[in-house]
């Protein structure tokens, strides 16, 4: 944790920190280096030191060096979990890891900090709320970077270096996707592929567990939890604690599967099945996460986290992200594609804009076939569970508040084109690094947990940059995967199906999130929270009262209803989340009151 000025002379909030030193304010468990005039405050840890030739130096001399041998771009060689802030004579440099693991990184124009409640403390702040990107996260429930919940703060995305001097602030990425197509030939056979993966994620958990004999693992009960576990079990004899997350009385628990893996590899197992109750605990993951930020697995990483307890592991790997560096959604991107060179684009538009309206908006089948066509038509959006246009514009109090984002266009020169950019543009830099993995890390932080994620690991990444586009989602031709005759991560399976169990190879995969009504189906936690929302500041001062009671209303109607289908359900449950974490945000960040449900 650490908060800092710009400029030397600006005054620094007393008590918060440990350390003070040339305007940075921070915790001890940090890496200090100073060398040329030249501050270095490293937080986190690096991976790859070994291998860039650096062993026996620490990471912020790591940091340094490479700095002063190559510049800005010889930082993007590094490997790890790290934010790493860069003071000069003149000058301020701040870093953060390729897929921002570490310290989240929020600016104005005199201070910088790593958490929004830091920054909120620093002499003159203000607090105004950027009203439109509150909607967008209503949304699509987070903010996207650069911006922020509050008009006159920024944020540093993952991978980003944000340079400071004479004033004047710039950002960019060291880890820059627009240059990245998909490879023209292949290089190697599918054996020697997998193989080579095979390697590159056994090195990518040699390099994050090192010496260390107590060990963890999260088991989800599906592929890529399995495949960790699989390859730590092929050179690790050691004791192994998994622990693993479960619904009560849902269908969509794994924890059977996730059981059969620990029997498989004798991990010594812990489990936890979520009843709706946890959610008591969103004001503290409000506080933790800074700006508002919902999506399915939120209280999942949440309940993990704290099963964990206080003996901790010294290590704990996550399978997080492994699905979108393959690659995700192979089917829409394959309609997508198809739709628009057959020219039936305009066509299928059409419908979706004769569907996207209230009227429609009811567990029917015009719901499920917009809900489709949103992602097919949207692929580069990614998901947008939550409050569509149609209803913010009734649910805001002003329309002005509307958020429009700029639409990407798509790469049509074909169907691998179009994957490949999918790949990068929205499942890296927009799932991974500001949703997923943002999450997780910060969740594992509020606990003190050495979370890593071997999947992330750049020699991981750059393979796949390189392999083609047939070994990550494979499929026969574009018809066929359109139709969902597809294998998602076909080279991962295809190295690891025959070391798992069957019952997790055969079974499609339904981890990775809670069924969000859980948290609204008992009576009385719904009515409590039901209150709390009417009753918070955010309802008179940013939404439209009138709407916000007919939502509530009619979800307490619809909660008593059976039969309707999943998705809908849990569209419907994100919306209420999202109205229940703005409420307790605004409490906490914009009337900075305790009012907490």
């Amino acid at each position: 944790m650490f908060v800092g000025c710009w400029n030397r002379g600006s005054e620094l909030p007393e008590g918060q920190q440990d350390e003070l030193e040339e305007g940075m304010a921070y915790k001890v468990d940090c890496q200090c280096y100073l060398r040329k005039n030249v501050h270095i405050w490293f937080f986190g840890e690096l991976y790859n030191k070994k291998e860039l030739g650096y062993g026996s130096i620490d990471d912020a001399e790591t940091f340094f060096t490479l700095y002063d041998l190559k510049g800005i771009q010889g930082l993007s060689s590094l490997d790890g979990a790290f934010t790493c802030v860069m003071k000069t004579p003149d000058s301020v440099l701040i870093v953060r890891d390729r897929h921002g693991l570490a310290d989240q990184v929020y600016y104005t124009d005199k201070y910088f900090a790593s958490s929004l409640s830091l920054l909120t403390l620093t002499k003159g702040f203000e607090a105004t709320p950027d009203y439109q990107a509150l909607s967008s996260f209503l949304s699509i429930g987070y903010i996207a970077t650069p911006c922020s919940a509050f008009s006159s703060v920024r944020k540093l995305g993952a991978g980003e270096v944000l340079t400071y001097k004479d004033g004047h602030m710039e950002s960019g990425p060291l880890f820059p996707t627009d240059a990245i197509i998909p490879v023209s030939s292949e290089e190697k056979t599918l054996e020697a592929y997998a193989e080579e993966y095979a390697a590159l994620h056994i090195g990518a958990i040699r390099k994050r567990i090192g010496e260390s004999s107590n060990v963890g693992i999260l088991l989800s009960g599906g592929y890529d939890s399995g495949c960790n576990l699989a390859a730590l079990r092929s050179f690790y004899n050691g004791d192994i604690r998994s622990y693993s997350i479960g619904f009560k009385g849902d269908n969509w628990t794994e924890l059977p599967l996730a059981r059969c893996m620990s029997e498989t590899f004798r991990t010594i197992h812990t489990e936890y099945e979520m009843d709706g109750s946890e959610i008591k605990a969103l004001p503290a993951l409000v506080e933790q996460l800074g700006d508002p930020f919902v999506e399915g697995g939120l209280m999942v990483n949440y309940a993990v986290m704290r099963l964990i307890g206080k003996e901790k592991p010294d290590v704990i790997l996550g399978g997080d992200g492994n699905d979108q560096y393959f690659g995700t959604s192979g089917r829409e991107v394959a309609l997508h594609y198809l739709i628009s060179r057959y020219g039936m684009k305009p066509i299928v538009n059409f419908l979706y804009k004769v569907l996207d309206r209230p009227a429609f908006d009811t567990d029917a089948s015009p719901y499920r076939i917009r809900f489709h066509l949103d992602k097919i038509l949207h692929i580069l959006e990614g998901d947008l569970f939550g409050f569509p246009t149609f209803r913010l514009e009734k649910l805001l109090r002003d329309h002005s508040f509307l958020y429009s984002s700029p639409h990407p266009l798509p790469d049509m020169r074909s169907f691998e084109y179009l994957y490949t950019q999918h790949n990068y543009k929205t499942d890296v830099e927009k799932i991974i690094n500001q949703v997923i993995l943002f999450k997780a890390s910060k969740i594992a932080d509020m606990f003190g947990n050495h979370l890593v994620f071997p999947y992330m690991d750049l020699d991981l990444y750059m393979f796949l940059v390189r392999l083609p586009v047939r070994y990550k989602c494979k499929g026969d031709s574009v018809f066929r995967i359109a139709k969902g005759d597809v294998t998602a991560k076909y080279l991962l399976k295809y190295h690891y199906k025959s070391m798992l169990p069957e019952a997790i190879t055969v079974k499609k995969k339904q981890g990775g999130f809670a069924p969000m009504p859980v948290f609204f189906k008992d009576d009385k936690q719904r009515a409590r929270i039901a209150d709390y929302v009417l009753s918070s500041s955010l309802v008179s001062d940013f939404l439209n009262r009138d709407y916000v009671e007919k939502f509530v209303v009619s979800y307490d109607r619809e909660s008593h209803e059976a039969g309707n289908w999943f998705w809908y359900k849990q569209n419907r449950a994100i919306q209420y989340f999202n109205l229940l974490a703005l409420s307790v945000w605004w409490e906490k960040f914009v009337k900075q009151g305790n009012q907490f449900f």
